[in-house]
């Protein structure tokens, strides 16, 4: 006998609607447990149907169970047969293989509910939106028998200009109006697509599982895919797999290597569904990644440090990877405050901020530059905390396809030099009206590189790059501003400047 049920006015969070408690003359209580695969879901709302018509709704109940009312006509000749659905907050379940017939008796009782099991392999579509450019992809979507470059050619239309991976590629020729090149898409493998413009990609299919899709990793780079639909940090992602000593997993925008005796470095490094991957082994024997799934064991995600410098990561096809410590007058730098950048030709390739080790007890930047060859690659340096800008860089660096520079027991040094050039500046107007362009007043002979703008609670309200006259555009909020100048022959300015 089934405990006493209770209506709650549950509403359902997939538009299922709410079934109507006076169409029916009679309802069947169940008490049930509700398991997506193997895992019993703590949280959800089930919902109890005939055919299309919702005829119960229940979330989860105080003891663990989902404490449904499912209402039938009492004396019909077929009794109604109620099959079920379950919405776990993000994606809704349908495929139960159970099916109970409407009865007074009910179903299930809080110690011995009856048990709904939900395949886990849903029909689904990932989409993605590439930028203009190059996009390191992959899909969590089922790939085995499923025809995904013809998706992908499909999708990107002519908009698309090539589909890579490791071993083969295919190009869209604009005269022929077609695709040509065959490749094979594998939920195992990750892929460079490049696009003439921003654009959406979907694919569709069934959810797959990361057990299903061991993954081989050869000595050196593999191109490899991310086969599951929740964004992890690199710990919880990788479960029980045992990497060796320096192995790389690297994004388009980061990278994390894992040291003997510590761990991935940096921990904070995650993975995303739709991102392609490039992880280095320095196995030599071939070894066998499965990533994990399981959300208990995800830790939680580190938020984004917001960086001063940006590159445009889709501008370039590959990056190398850096491990470096910073110098100022040959000291080497003991702070998170600072942070790093590499540029060609005055454009930003890559940034990183320092991170502390502290089994190493030594501040580290991991950073991932991206270019083509021949770059020559130059540093700056910023002081985050009070908006100090170094001078370039003397250490320069020519850019390698998937090159691996410093390691953590002998990371590459960038020296800089202090700035002890510096001279206070003459600003015209000061007052200056909102809005009103004002001058600096500095030697004729002294071109402008960058001007930074500190609000009087220490926020850079504005950074102007490239500037090649001394008069400023306006400042619109009112207020007292600090500024640096930095020139190109090295020499910073500092000044004020009142905003009436």
């Amino acid at each position: 006998m089934v405990a006493a049920l209770f209506l709650c006015g549950v509403t359902s969070a997939q538009n299922w609607g709410t079934p109507d408690s006076h169409a029916k003359s009679s309802n069947t209580p169940i008490v049930a447990k509700v398991t997506l695969g193997e895992t019993v879901q703590e949280a959800g709302t089930l919902g109890a149907f005939v055919g299309t018509e919702l005829r119960g709704l229940a979330t989860i109940h105080t003891d663990g169970n989902f404490w449904i009312q499912a209402f039938y006509n009492e004396g019909e000749t077929n009794p109604d047969e109620f099959t079920f659905k379950f919405y776990d907050g993000e994606q809704e379940y349908t495929n139960c293989t159970t099916t109970l017939t409407g009865q007074e008796e009910g179903y299930g009782t809080p110690n011995s509910p009856v048990e709904l099991v939900f395949a886990v392999e849903q029909t689904m579509t990932q989409t993605s939106t590439l930028a203009a450019g190059w996009t390191w992809w992959s899909t969590p979507i089922e790939m085995n028998g499923n025809n995904g470059l013809e998706q992908l050619e499909n999708c990107l239309g002519s908009n698309g200009i090539m589909i890579k991976s490791k071993e083969s590629y295919a190009q869209y020729m604009s005269f022929m109006n077609q695709w040509v090149g065959n490749i094979s898409i594998t939920n195992e493998e990750g892929y460079k697509i490049d696009v003439t413009n921003s654009c959406p990609l979907s694919v569709t299919g069934v959810l797959a599982s990361p057990e299903d899709h061991p993954i081989t990793l050869s000595y050196q780079w593999n191109w490899i895919g991310y086969p599951v639909n929740q964004t992890q940090n690199i710990s919880s992602a990788l479960g029980d797999f045992v990497p060796s000593v320096n192995d790389i997993l690297k994004s388009q925008e980061g990278y994390a290597q894992y040291f003997p005796g510590i761990g991935w470095q940096p921990s904070s490094f995650t993975l995303s569904p739709g991102n392609g991957y490039l992880y280095y082994s320095n196995s030599t024997n071939n070894k066998t990644l499965v990533f994990s799934n399981t959300r208990a064991q995800v830790t939680p995600i580190a938020e984004s440090i917001v960086k001063h410098w940006n590159s445009n990561v889709h501008g370039y096809a590959d990056n190398m990877c850096l491990m470096a410590i910073i110098k100022i007058n040959g000291e080497e730098q003991r702070t998170d405050e600072i942070e790093l950048g590499a540029f060609v030709d005055g454009e930003c390739r890559g940034s990183g901020r320092a991170f502390y080790i502290e089994s190493l007890d030594r501040y580290y930047v991991m950073m991932t530059i991206s270019g083509q060859k021949g770059d020559d690659i130059s540093f700056k340096c910023i002081n985050t905390n009070d908006s100090f800008l170094s001078m370039e860089s003397d250490t320069r660096l020519a850019f390698t396809e998937n090159g691996i520079v410093g390691e953590y027991n002998q990371p590459y040094p960038v020296e800089f030099a202090s700035q002890n050039n510096t001279a206070q500046i003459v600003l015209f107007p000061n007052p200056v009206n909102r809005n009103e362009s004002f001058t600096v007043m500095i030697p004729d002979d002294e071109v402008i590189s960058e001007v930074i703008f500190v609000d009087a609670q220490g926020n850079m309200i504005r950074h102007d790059v490239g500037l090649s006259h001394p008069l400023l555009s306006g400042i619109p909020v009112i207020g007292l501003y600090n500024i640096t100048i930095i020139c190109k022959s090295g020499t910073v300015y500092h000044g004020r400047v009142i905003v009436k």
